[in-house]
């Protein structure tokens, strides 16, 4: 049996399982087995493939395969689950519901028939919608129904678009849509339907209201799997869909687009500016940063689409360990407003020094990950246009000034008295977040792999 079919049903089991036994441990070392497959089997990924007649009646097929787009993005799942699962609060149901979710992302991610596609981007919102409710702030269930409305309202018509595209062209393949899509007269109604769904889920600027709540008032492990793994559905939705079968008209709407994704960049960054609590300043500092990823896949250059791809990634790493040393920050203040402490590299020094090494690689310090996709990104756009790349350059000042920011009020100024919570991160802390650490190098010294997987996707 195919690789592609294990790394899809490995979870599904775990997650019966856990249903059952909800034990930390047991989920974990079941999550880490795609992972350990992926690696172990890696020259046997790209290209593994299944198909199956689902629904024969209407032409749907049980259809994935795995190419080296799908395969970034299916690693960054096998890295941050696990890593999730370590965090997450131990409630009735949530083991087994993020491993559901894994499960569902490795499917829609390697899907490779529309409706399957179509059927994994629906479901994968469950799962995220009963995480939020059992587990997170005071207002987590308001925070959850308005995630939920936004995402319905963003799709409700994603259902009539994949059906016009199937009668249109006869089929749910992918791969028969890309070649035949272009000349349906209705082409401009699906794609921008299929569009306004991928920007409510990633999101584009201004489809963001359910973000700022939802990123707040979810436990970390939740922020987490909305941040790093959510939004990416949007991103990988975006070049799968718009740039595979829609390329000519994507590329028609390219200036409109770009300046959307260019003022959700500067939105994004000048709202965390202004914010007075570290976790919704991380909030809005993603969405600067996802839009920031669009402005890449909406400029019609191979090195800024190769480098919105690279850095999906980044930024699913990045933001993991960002909303991680938020989450053991606000355990040991139990608040999130800037201002009431200072001085906590005093006391907290190990975490200090950890989040400064996550603020650096999320501000783009040269060695880091994001240094390669944000220098990608903007070789692409200064090809098309060097005074649209000045003026993007400047959200890298924006992004410097308020995560510095926030670093020097709470770690560096005058400390507070001391607190009996207040108390360093632990070596099992430590080592949750090593394998993000190491990533983080890794692709800020060596992006060859990953760039490699990146060019073989022409």
């Amino acid at each position: 049996m195919a690789l592609v079919f294990w790394i899809f049903i490995i979870p599904l089991i775990a997650s019966g399982v856990l249903f059952c036994f909800p034990r930390r441990t047991l989920a974990v070392l079941m999550s880490l087995i795609p992972l350990m497959m992926l690696v172990w089997l890696a020259t046997d990924a790209v290209g593994s493939s299944i198909s199956y007649n689902w629904m024969p009646s209407i032409g749907v097929h049980f259809s994935l395969r795995m190419d080296s787009i799908s395969l970034l993005f299916v690693y960054l799942v096998a890295v941050i689950i696990p890593i999730t699962l370590l965090i997450v609060e131990i409630a009735p149901l949530i083991l087994a519901l993020t491993l559901v979710l894994q499960a569902l992302l490795f499917g829609f991610f390697t899907a490779r028939d529309l409706a399957l596609f179509t059927f994994f981007w629906e479901a994968m919102l469950i799962p995220l919608f009963l995480m939020m409710n059992i587990s997170g702030g005071e207002k987590r269930k308001k925070a959850a129904m308005k995630f939920l409305i936004y995402m319905i309202a963003g799709s409700c018509l994603m259902i009539a678009a994949v059906l016009g595209l199937y009668f249109a062209v006869g089929t749910f393949s992918l791969d028969s849509l890309s070649t035949q899509s272009g000349n349906i007269f209705y082409a401009k109604w699906i794609l921008a339907i299929f569009l306004l769904a991928f920007a409510v889920k990633t999101p584009l600027f201004p489809f963001h209201g359910w973000l700022p709540d939802a990123y707040y008032e979810a436990s970390t492990a939740g922020t987490i799997l909305l941040a790093a793994l959510l939004s990416k559905a949007g991103i990988y939705g975006v070049y799968r869909i718009g740039i595979e079968i829609f390329p000519t008209i994507l590329r028609e709407w390219s200036p409109m687009l770009l300046a959307i994704a260019i003022a959700g960049v500067f939105y994004g960054a000048l709202t965390a500016w202004s914010q007075k609590d570290f976790k919704r300043l991380i909030a809005y500092s993603s969405l600067s940063h996802v839009n920031f990823i669009l402005v890449g896949l909406f400029v019609w250059n191979e090195a800024a689409h190769s480098g919105a791809i690279l850095q999906a990634i980044n930024h699913g790493i990045t933001i993991t360990a960002l909303f991680l040393v938020v989450g053991w920050l606000a355990e040991r203040l139990h608040f999130t407003e800037i201002g009431p402490v200072s001085g906590l590299a005093h006391f907290l020094p190990y975490l200090c020094w950890l989040t400064i090494f996550f603020v650096m690689a999320s501000v783009a310090l040269p060695g880091t990950n994001n240094f390669v996709g944000e220098l990608l990104i903007f070789f692409g756009v200064f090809k098309e246009n060097p005074w649209l790349a000045a003026f993007l350059s400047l959200m890298i000042i924006l992004s410097a000034m308020y995560m510095l920011r926030w670093v020097q009020d709470v770690y560096f100024e005058e400390p507070s008295f001391f607190q009996q919570s207040w108390v360093d991160i632990s070596a099992k802390e430590f080592v949750i977040a090593l394998p993000l650490v190491i990533l983080i190098l890794w692709i800020g010294l060596y992006p060859a792999p990953i760039l490699k997987l990146i060019e073989m996707r022409g």
